[in-house]
């Protein structure tokens, strides 16, 4: 009896080993473990928004999930989730117009200050990728080279010479200026500057923009501030 009940268990670990699943099909490909086959049903991965898509904690390397944020299937890669049906780069834009008097320029000399840019500034964004969770502050979701633009104007600039910057950090580091120099004017006169910048990024990694307006503490009126942020590759 214990020799056949072993027999048994042999054979039928042996099947597990060896099988292939079949489902609408009989004779799935010796090569595939699981063969699904149908003209008139489909395969439908899990469905989740990209809030717990990311959340998922240690997703395997080849996990796929249909992303109903972006309405788009993802395949988790060595580089983060990658939307696997992508057409386009994705891109963030935020935007903010200031009309009239509204002393929102920062001027304390020498003095970095966070675009004021927050996620009711956001005019389009491709939110697997990029989250805005500050001030001028985004966090990159997936790995790759990026494209970075920023701007500001303001309205009335004082008469003189000025220091003017816009730098952009790494998780706290600053990595480049996009744009900086001397403002230089004969009277008082609206004035903006813009620049860009290309680096790597990791997953999880936080951008943020800064600028800096020389003007001894006295605060001027926006008319302006821009950002944008393509993934290249």
């Amino acid at each position: 009896m214990i020799k056949n009940t072993a027999i048994l268990l042999i054979t039928f670990h042996s099947f597990l080993l060896n099988a292939q699943v079949g489902i609408g099909t009989t004779s799935p490909s010796p090569s595939s473990m699981l063969e699904l086959n149908s003209t008139t049903q489909t395969f439908v991965p899990p469905r989740m928004t990209n809030t717990q898509m990311q959340a998922i904690t240690t997703p395997l390397i080849g996990s796929v999930v249909y992303n109903t944020s972006d309405d788009a299937l993802y395949m988790r890669t060595n580089l983060g989730w990658e939307n696997i049906s992508r057409t386009s780069n994705p891109t963030i834009s935020l935007n903010k117009n200031f009309p009239g008097v509204d002393t929102a320029i920062s001027t304390s000399d020498n003095n970095y200050t966070n675009f004021p840019l927050n996620t009711s500034e956001i005019t389009s964004i491709t939110s697997s990728v990029f989250t805005v969770i500050g001030n001028g502050q985004i966090r990159i979701n997936e790995a790759g080279t990026f494209i970075m633009n920023a701007a500001f104007s303001v309205e009335n600039v004082p008469i003189g010479n000025r220091k003017f910057v816009i730098g952009i950090y790494k998780n706290g580091t600053l990595i480049g200026y996009p744009t900086r120099g001397t403002i230089v004017l004969s009277a008082t006169d609206t004035w903006g500057s813009s620049g860009t910048l290309v680096d790597n990024f990791a997953a999880g990694d936080i951008v943020t923009f800064k600028y800096v307006l020389n003007n001894s503490g006295t605060a001027l009126d926006a008319l302006n501030f821009n950002i944008g942020m393509a993934k290249l590759k």
